[in-house]
């Protein structure tokens, strides 16, 4: 009883506090500062759009801290003013759902590593460009979990490791959801909150794509050649007396129609939003329409039938729940710092340093405040809606570009979700590969600190050219 108490008792030190649990304690802290903090505003005026902050407008007034009542209430404010967001993030979980339960995206991935295969690092970088430009979108980078089994497989069938079946399923696609081109989740929404069109910027974020992409291409390869060579260096092995990944999962079979219509539904669901939100200028609610058409197409084109489609469609809805309801849970953090009238307070006080060191170091000053920030908040979206209200006011009265605020919270954001273990999704990955989680953090630490360091001159680049 004892030894069965004691292993209780260290499951629980090694449990990871959860995401709402912190963010309703950033909430205390920050009601506490209501009474610590002056409270104070700027004046705002519109030029061409967009709600500029005045500089040297900033004024004290009287003290409003935040109570009890009001502390708990700014949760459901916080809902309320995420609305749409909230429901945006609902429509993709649900569409992707429906487009994952058609088969389509498993069988383009098997199929691809069946025919490929004995050209091991050939399809390595095929499957992985795949995965990468699926997770530009934003809308794969928790759907890849269910990419992991395939691509364990995979990786013994080469004769590689469990780490390269991680990198297969989790790094390719971070490199395309840290670029973001059309990511929904980060690039979407921080634009919205800073007033910059919808997937403005987009060349830059191709080319990152490309460069985040080569370095992974560049790490995966000479980690593939090493245990090639010598297979003491893997950091995750197979055992061969554990259970055997079921090769049975890379046996290709030719798409059926049903899922050729399914993945027709995907490309132009996707093309669609690209051409509304650049062309169109479509609001958020627009955007969720094309998601929802996505779901009812995708799932009855796809062959699921009307009643299957709405069963994925609600499996889709209730697995994404939790992220999406964390975005309320952030906003309440500024809708606390609003009602208690310190949020331009704080913006006054953040500006100093700031200023002090200038607009281009500033810029880069933002970009590892995200990439330190990810590990209390790593919800993409659950971030935007908690930073960029104080990166935009700190952007304006510095000289800093609302676009490269906006790339300084994504490029933060998406690059540190390789190595914070609150990334969900990250830790579900390393858990089915059974990678260990120190040993990984050892070997992907150069990868991880060559990408900051690239993002870091993009950043201070893209501030110097005033883009």
């Amino acid at each position: 009883m004892k030894n069965g108490q004691t292993l209780t008792s260290e499951k629980k030190k090694r449990e990871i506090v959860h995401v709402y649990v912190l963010l309703f304690a950033m909430c205390i802290v920050v009601a506490l500062l209501t009474y610590v903090i002056p409270a104070g505003s700027y004046e705002r005026e519109n030029v061409d759009g967009q709600t500029i902050v005045v500089a040297g407008s900033y004024q004290l007034e009287e003290r409003d801290p935040i109570g009890i009542f009001d502390l708990f209430n700014s949760v459901a404010k916080g809902w309320s003013q995420s609305a749409s967001i909230i429901f945006l993030v609902f429509m993709v979980g649900g569409a992707i759902k429906v487009i994952e339960d058609t088969g389509v995206i498993d069988k383009v991935l098997t199929n691809s590593m069946g025919k490929l295969r004995g050209k091991e690092e050939g399809i390595v970088i095929l499957v992985s460009l795949i995965l990468s430009i699926m997770g530009c979108t934003g809308t794969f980078s928790t759907a890849n979990i269910a990419i992991v089994p395939i691509a364990l497989a995979f990786s013994r069938k080469l004769g590689y490791d469990r780490f390269l079946a991680f990198a297969l399923s989790y790094l390719a696609v971070n490199a395309g959801f840290s670029a973001g081109e059309v990511s929904i989740f980060t690039t979407s929404i921080a634009q919205e909150i800073a007033e910059v069109d919808q997937f403005s910027g987009m060349g830059l974020r191709v080319a990152e794509h490309v460069i985040f992409f080569a370095i992974y291409c560049v790490f995966i390869v000479r980690y593939m050649r090493a245990i090639r060579k010598d297979p003491s260096r893997s950091i995750a092995p197979f055992d061969d007396t554990e259970e055997q990944p079921d090769d049975s999962v890379l046996e290709g079979s030719r798409l059926t129609v049903h899922q050729v219509l399914a993945g027709l539904v995907l490309i132009a669901g996707f093309a669609w939003l690209i051409y509304g939100a650049t062309v169109q200028n479509m609001s958020t609610t627009e955007l969720t329409t094309i998601f929802f058409f996505m779901a009812v197409f995708g799932g009855i084109l796809g062959g699921l039938g009307i009643n299957g489609t709405a069963k994925s469609f609600a499996k889709g809805l209730a697995g994404i729940a939790s992220g999406a309801l964390i975005v309320g849970m952030a906003k309440a953090i500024s809708v606390v710092m609003t009602d208690g009238g310190i949020i331009d307070s704080v913006v006054y006080y953040l500006t100093m340093p700031i200023a002090a060191v200038g607009s281009i170091m500033g810029a880069g000053i933002m970009f590892l405040f995200n990439l330190c920030f990810n590990l209390l908040i790593s919800s993409g979206s659950g971030q935007a809606v908690a930073v960029m209200p104080i990166m935009v006011p700190i952007s304006d009265l510095t000289g800093i570009t609302r676009q490269v605020a906006v790339e300084a919270f994504k490029l933060g954001d998406g690059l540190s979700n390789i190595i914070v273990p609150t990334a969900g999704a990250m830790m579900a990955c390393l858990g089915i590969a059974k990678v260990p989680y120190g040993k990984y953090v050892k070997r992907i630490m150069p990868y991880f600190l060559v990408t900051v360091a690239v993002a870091l001159v993009i950043v201070i680049g893209a501030q110097m050219v005033g883009w």
